[in-house]
């Protein structure tokens, strides 16, 4: 099978769950200043029924931290041999935007991977819990990366897609990849501002983060109010390869929700700000659109999952599920 772009869609939903099942601990499990770790699950006294139900779950994030790892360092050398064929990438660049769009799905997997090594990676190995602030440097430089190469990719998007007549019948929630990808990167900067004790590093990686969020956020209103005009003039829902993408407005906004909570936390520890609400509406709302968003889905998906998810052919969109 040719390389593509959307390959990397495995580690990132493997890195997806393997970060839930760490944010669960994180909260859960007593521990003391920064993050979890198995030392800190190993020493809590815990009921039977605790270590019945966590023990399964920590197998689990096990499993799809390796996944995330092993198949994110595969297909970046596939990814850097098939960038290395430039009149491939030129071709896909020019394909329509909800393919060209597939580009930013490695950027936003490769901010995943990162996240997972900074977080599940280290609860298996609490010896990096101590060294934490010595890996903040590399971190904050691949976050940089990452930065840049995620607004080079969008500026050179909205060239092509400006220059030329939109289709707008070939539109469909898989646009909004690259607001995904805004939204991870932009989680990966807030975390580095919340775990760094360098001022530098902390104050450059927030306005850093504040900038991709901002312009995200913009892009996702702009991009979902004119998809949702689109399909109210529609005769019909898109076809069943396209219809799990609505799903992907469910993690865009809990990630820009958690990240504007980070920035919040950041704003309101430099400038003593009173932030209470912001943060509240922040943390909430978004969880809020997220559940409300899920059932009108599984409402308005009804009858794909019924007659045709369970015989239909794998489609890239069905990633958006995970």
């Amino acid at each position: 099978m040719p390389f593509s772009p959307l390959k990397f869609q495995i580690p990132l939903a493997a890195g997806g769950i393997a970060l839930m099942a760490f944010n669960f601990f994180q909260h859960v499990i007593p521990h003391g200043k920064g993050l979890v770790t198995l030392d800190d699950f190993l020493q809590t006294g815990l009921t039977p029924t605790q270590y019945y139900f966590y023990l399964p779950l920590i197998g689990l994030m096990l499993l799809f931290t390796i996944i995330n790892l092993s198949s994110a360092i595969a297909y970046l050398r596939q990814l850097i041999r098939w960038l290395g064929n430039r009149a491939a990438f030129l071709e896909f660049m020019a394909g329509p935007p909800t393919v060209a769009v597939g580009l930013f799905v490695p950027v936003a997997s490769l901010a995943m991977t990162a996240l997972v090594f900074f977080a599940p990676l280290v609860f298996f190995i609490p010896q990096m819990s101590s060294k934490m602030q010595t890996l903040m440097a590399p971190g904050f430089g691949f976050f940089g990366i990452l930065w840049i190469i995620l607004f080079w990719l969008e500026f050179r998007a909205l060239k092509t897609w400006l220059g030329r007549p939109l289709d707008s019948s070939k539109l469909n929630f898989v646009w909004l990849l690259d607001v995904f990808s805004f939204g991870l990167v932009s989680l990966y900067g807030t975390g580095i501002t919340a775990l760094s004790d360098n001022p530098a590093v902390v104050s450059i990686a927030a306005i850093a983060s504040i900038f991709s969020l901002v312009f995200g956020f913009l892009l996702l209103i702009g991009k979902l109010t004119y998809l949702l005009y689109l399909q109210m003039k529609a005769d019909s829902l898109p076809g069943n390869n396209i219809l799990p993408a609505f799903f992907i407005l469910i993690p865009i906004s809990c990630l820009y929700g958690f990240s504007f909570y980070r920035i919040g936390i950041f704003l309101k520890a430099s400038f003593q700000l009173d932030l209470s609400l912001f943060l509240f509406v922040s943390l909430v709302f978004p969880y809020v659109i997220s559940i409300l968003w899920g059932l009108f889905c599984l409402y308005l998906l009804g009858g794909y999952f019924r007659k045709v998810f369970w015989g239909a052919e794998f489609a890239p969109p069905q990633w958006s599920m995970v």
